[in-house]
């Protein structure tokens, strides 16, 4: 998350330094490869047409005025995390993170998965990210549903912490953290012995 940060504002520094297209989409390339899960770097103007792509140049004529993540940069200070879309020219889901910088947006596209761990080493784990509010951001694996109130135990909890938890037919440990400057909770989900004493019930 810093490191998308710091390249959203290394791309509004090329784009006012820079007054050639071809350069700008070859710096916003170069920024977008080093940033771990982003794809690629767009900017949109004031108009909300896509002005620069560090995917493809010449950028697609494009009006992103009605997409929600540029909305919201347009009244937030900092970097916001956007819910999942999908590209309206790549047609591949992406979450977007956003800063409004001068009078331009500027938009790292990430894979959701580079916002969860992945946790490789553990075949009865799974992890997600959530908004403050409890809506889901990214899950994994991509085929694991979320209840409702799961996300709401998760969401509700002012601090950092974890419970042991019956859900569904099983019995799991949940911890998660809060991130308050980007406004995200990562949460990680292990299935415990049967025995364990549940904390909640979620059933």
């Amino acid at each position: 998350m810093y490191a998308a940060d710091q390249a959203l504002d290394a791309s509004a520094v090329v784009v006012s330094a820079l007054h050639n297209g071809r350069l700008i989409h070859e710096e916003l390339k170069r920024i977008a490869s080093g940033v771990p899960g982003v794809r690629a770097i767009i900017v949109i103007g004031s108009d909300g047409m896509l002005r620069h792509d560090s995917y493809r140049y010449p950028p697609d004529r494009i009006d992103l005025s009605d997409r929600e993540y540029i909305q919201k940069a347009s009244q937030a200070a900092g970097m916001v995390v956007g819910e999942a879309v999908t590209g309206r020219s790549s047609g591949v889901g992406f979450v977007p993170l956003t800063k409004k910088i001068g009078g331009l947006t500027f938009v790292a596209v990430a894979s959701p998965y580079a916002l969860v761990d992945m946790q490789p080493e553990c075949a009865d784990c799974w992890s997600l990210t959530l908004t403050m509010n409890g809506q889901e951001v990214a899950v994994f694996p991509p085929e694991r549903r979320v209840e409702p109130q799961l996300r709401s135990l998760i969401a509700s909890a002012t601090n950092n912490g974890s419970r042991i938890v019956r859900y569904h037919q099983s019995i799991v440990a949940v911890s998660w953290i809060r991130n308050e400057r980007f406004g995200l909770i990562s949460a990680s989900v292990r299935g415990v012995t049967d025995s364990a004493a549940a904390d909640v019930d979620l059933n």
